[in-house]
């Protein structure tokens, strides 16, 4: 099924790109700060934290293809994904505030209020979050304004995470919730203003969508998407490990509290730079070669930091390596999806840019979810107890979780790509 295309400029895509400025000032706070949250200021233990965690990204991701899905059969005078943006939004923004809130409960239902709470709000966050990553599909068809258009996400994506960094330590245990409502706010203001500047080219044929059973037969036969959803399964996985063993290596393993939230914040500055680097360098080597690139990046970054004694300044020098070879494969696994998309249209005949978005979300959150688990799980078996000084076979075992997951990641990353890479030569010899 063809269609029309309609081609955005560069100033519509950096303003498309705002609209994941809105969606990081949710899930950076989400990554960064809420099992910390749970466990220094709830006082849930980690296994029980990590446990609310998994289940929720494993709830976000089953209903992210599905609304990607119903995105796909939505028919309106404004589009198929644009009306998401606008009357999902204000609901993002109260489940985000709930998120936040500890109700005065103990126990059980203090953990079950805190878990319907977290389940409410990835609801709301695929609703909105799913049709907007479907747009870049829909808006334009150009390898390197997909580029670009990846890059200004990501570059307004680490923007978010600088001042969620920045901002939600100054709060204080008590302000989390009044944070939650400042961020709710401007990013309610946001999506408006992503729906006015964004168009949606009108289908060339007046055929009814694809049912659900197509679209997974269809999917199911995609082999670039499962290629590159591999890899964003072991980078996601791996690299929320990492993110969720900053505050605590600083905290016990360095004492400093302070230089940890200052970690969070310089790592998403460093996007700012990293990011259109990494767009930049897509022209030359293209965005497969970047992907290869960024593996080797994060990994020289830790093997520094497994074996330099630790520092909190050196630390942070070598977090922002990590954090620069993590977002240069970020930039390229978005910027490659939408063409899987056209894959499935051009060898299949089936194209739902919805659908294939929604299941990219679904692996990518679960991906995440199972890192929180672990992560969990791993600093319980650390011998980790909260706010006391740890043993020095547990701040070994610290540093170990901090560094080790990740380092697998990257290099099952790198030698799934290289399989891609061979895959699409082989391919091109066939022809």
């Amino acid at each position: 099924m063809t269609r029309k295309r309609s081609e955005i400029g560069l100033g519509g895509a950096a303003a498309y790109g705002l609209g994941d400025f809105a969606c990081n000032l949710y899930w950076q706070s989400l990554s960064l700060f809420l099992l910390f949250y749970y466990t220094e200021v709830v006082g849930l233990p980690p296994a029980t934290a990590g446990l609310i965690y998994l289940i929720a990204s494993v709830w976000d991701g089953l209903i992210d293809p599905l609304i990607g899905a119903a995105a796909d059969k939505t028919r309106t005078r404004f589009g198929a994904y644009r009306p998401y943006l606008l009357f999902g939004g204000p609901l993002l923004g109260l489940s985000f505030c709930l998120l936040y809130y500890r109700p005065p409960l103990e126990g059980t239902m203090l953990t079950l209020c805190l878990l319907g709470t977290h389940l409410v709000f990835r609801t709301f966050y695929a609703l909105v979050n799913v049709p907007y990553a479907a747009l870049s599909g829909r808006i334009t068809s150009d390898p390197d304004r997909r580029a670009q258009l990846s890059g200004f996400r990501m570059f307004f994506g680490a923007l978010a995470a600088v001042l969620v960094s920045l901002i939600t330590p100054a709060s204080g245990q008590g302000g989390y919730f009044l944070t939650a409502v400042a961020f709710a706010i401007v990013a309610t203001a946001l999506f408006p203003l992503v729906f006015s500047v964004t168009r949606e080219p009108e289908p060339q044929t007046t055929a009814p969508p694809p049912a659900l059973k197509a679209l997974i037969g269809s999917l199911l036969r995609n082999r670039a998407f499962w290629r590159l959803n591999l890899g964003a399964l072991a980078f996601a996985v791996s690299g929320t490990v990492l993110t969720k063993s900053v505050l605590y290596y600083f905290k016990y393993q360095l004492h400093d509290d302070r230089s940890g939230a200052l970690a969070l914040a310089v790592m998403g500055m460093a996007g700012l730079v990293v990011i259109p680097l990494w767009t930049l360098l897509a022209r030359h080597i293209g965005r497969r070669g970047v992907w290869i690139a960024a593996c080797c990046v994060g990994l020289s970054g830790l093997g520094a930091l497994r074996f330099v004694p630790a520092d909190a300044t050196i630390t942070i020098a070598f977090l922002i390596v990590i954090n620069s070879g993590f977002l240069g494969l970020f930039f390229a696994f978005w910027s490659l999806l939408p063409d899987t998309v056209d894959y499935g249209e051009r060898k299949l005949q089936v194209r739902a840019d919805g659908f294939v978005f929604g299941v990219a979300g679904m692996i990518s959150k679960i991906a995440m979810g199972v890192g929180a688990g672990l992560f969990g799980l791993g600093l319980g078996h650390t011998g980790y107890r909260p706010n006391v000084i740890q043993t020095a076979d547990t701040l070994a075992d610290i540093r170990t979780l901090m560094t080790a997951p990740a380092a697998a990641g990257l290099c099952l990353c790198a030698a799934l790509m290289l399989w891609e890479i061979v895959a699409c030569r082989k391919a091109f010899r066939a022809k």
